[in-house]
């Protein structure tokens, strides 16, 4: 998560070593399509996953490398709304829901970086830090294409009339998240991987 006070994580402690991680936004996002990729087992998964982050090294112990893939997935899976839920206070947590996925609605991300910042996203591959990514892509202005596809997501049928409620259905139908797509869905899968190996 991004801080103005904090430099971005740019290393993970291993052994007592300052050690250098890849945390470019497209890194990140080629982690989370490696976690949904079956062709891999969860062991081999992570084995990629450290590699992906930290580089292909000699490191074998296998604590040390799901211990250091679960610290940099429970980084980069940080959200400064709507974690801070503390047991035995009487409010419900406050659901994060998020009504996106970022393989679905890469061209309207990409399209919105570009009209709203001047920045092109292929540019960006392998140095857009994945914390100044997520700030902008919270940041889109209402009138940018992801966060109208979004807002079609969120919208109620409250208060609609017929004629409306149908075009709004059909437009819900039109860009609903493909099963199992959402960012809160992937992040989900990438902890349950994580907690199995732990578990093991």
């Amino acid at each position: 998560m991004i801080s103005l006070t904090d430099e971005l994580e740019t290393t993970i402690d291993i052994n007592g070593e300052e050690v250098p991680i890849d945390l470019s936004y497209d890194n990140v996002l080629r982690y989370f399509e490696l976690i949904d990729d079956q062709s891999f087992d969860n062991a081999e998964k992570v084995m990629m996953a450290y590699d992906l982050f930290v580089g292909e090294n000699d490191q074998t112990d296998p604590d040390l490398i799901v211990g250091v893939v679960k610290a940099i997935s429970d980084y980069i899976s940080e959200q400064p709304y709507g974690d801070d839920y503390v047991p035995g206070d009487n409010q419900p947590p406050v659901e994060n829901i998020k009504y996106y996925s970022y393989e679905q609605d890469a061209g309207a991300i990409y399209a919105s970086f570009l009209a709203q910042y001047g920045i092109d996203l292929v540019n960006e591959r392998g140095k857009l830090h994945w914390d100044r990514f997520k700030a902008l892509l919270d940041g889109l202005g209402e009138n940018t294409p992801f966060k109208q596809i979004v807002s079609i997501r969120q919208r109620s049928m409250e208060g609609l009339d017929t004629k409306e409620m149908a075009q709004l259905t059909e437009l819900q139908a039109y860009y609903r998240i493909k099963d199992g797509q959402s960012a809160d869905e992937q992040i989900q899968r990438t902890d349950a991987v994580l907690d199995a190996l732990f578990n093991d």
